[in-house]
């Protein structure tokens, strides 16, 4: 399986500095993936900490919040599809216009306007991301964003100094670096989807509609389709490959 052609087709256009920042989102995601395998067993073991996963629990039970860059994400299962064990829920705490909005002492992390949910991962039982997909606003609340502004959301989705959980912080934080591109797609087909229904108001409260966008991704070849490529380049323009990157076990 190549990598998608989303991303393929944007890499082959991309310049050569979004290429060597990709490779570094790459090598990054990777470091810290085998980093946090390697302290807490898997990367799920991260979030759950030995504990019996319960459906539609939170994992950990107050989320992963990084309160000076407004992201936040949790980690739960309460689906049997497949590969999938479990999925992160990603958000953003931003205003009706997508403004950064700052919490506030004591003030709750979760209402009906806040955060605004982005995009979720589903990972397999080892930990490896399997795919992407965006909910309909009634899963999860928060101020619904036209494609734009929840992409300039996504691109500010930031998780540092979060003690306890620094490995799997700074894998996502450049796993959704490195997938940019699908996840532009993604919010695209997401609304597509929607416009589709005529009354957007109505769709987005409607029970029936509950995942509107999904894309498988194999993010081991994907890298590798990353690295080939930068390799490429690199013979082509001083006959010098590239750093191979340590990928995880398969």
């Amino acid at each position: 399986m190549s990598a998608p052609s989303g991303l393929r087709k944007y890499w082959l256009t991309a310049s050569e500095h979004e290429l060597k920042l990709a490779l570094r989102d790459a090598h990054a995601s990777v470091s810290a993936f085998a980093r946090a395998t390697e302290v807490h067993g898997s990367l799920i073991q991260d979030w759950i900490a030995g504990q019996a996963v319960v459906e539609f629990e939170h994992y950990p039970t107050n989320d992963i919040v990084d309160v000076r860059h407004g992201s936040q994400f949790y980690y739960h299962s309460h689906r049997d599809q497949g590969k999938e064990h479990g999925h992160l829920h990603l958000f953003y705490h931003a205003t009706a216009s997508g403004k950064r909005r700052y919490f506030r002492s004591g003030k709750p992390r979760w209402n009906r306007t806040e955060p605004t949910h982005l995009f979720a991962i589903s990972l397999d039982s080892r930990g490896l991301p399997v795919s992407l997909f965006t909910v309909n606003q009634w899963v999860t609340d928060g101020h619904w964003l036209d494609v734009p502004t929840t992409m300039a959301c996504a691109e500010r989705f930031l998780l540092k100094n979060v003690d306890g959980y620094e490995h799997s912080c700074r894998w996502l934080t450049s796993f959704v670096r490195l997938y940019r591109p699908l996840i532009n797609d993604l919010l695209h087909r997401r609304d597509q989807r929607l416009l589709r229904r005529g009354d957007i108001s109505k769709a987005l409260q409607d029970r029936r509609l509950e995942v509107l966008s999904h894309t498988q991704i194999d993010w081991i070849r994907d890298m590798q389709a990353l690295e080939n490529l930068v390799d490429q380049r690199s013979r082509a323009s001083s006959g010098v490959g590239s750093d191979l990157i340590p990928l995880p076990a398969a």
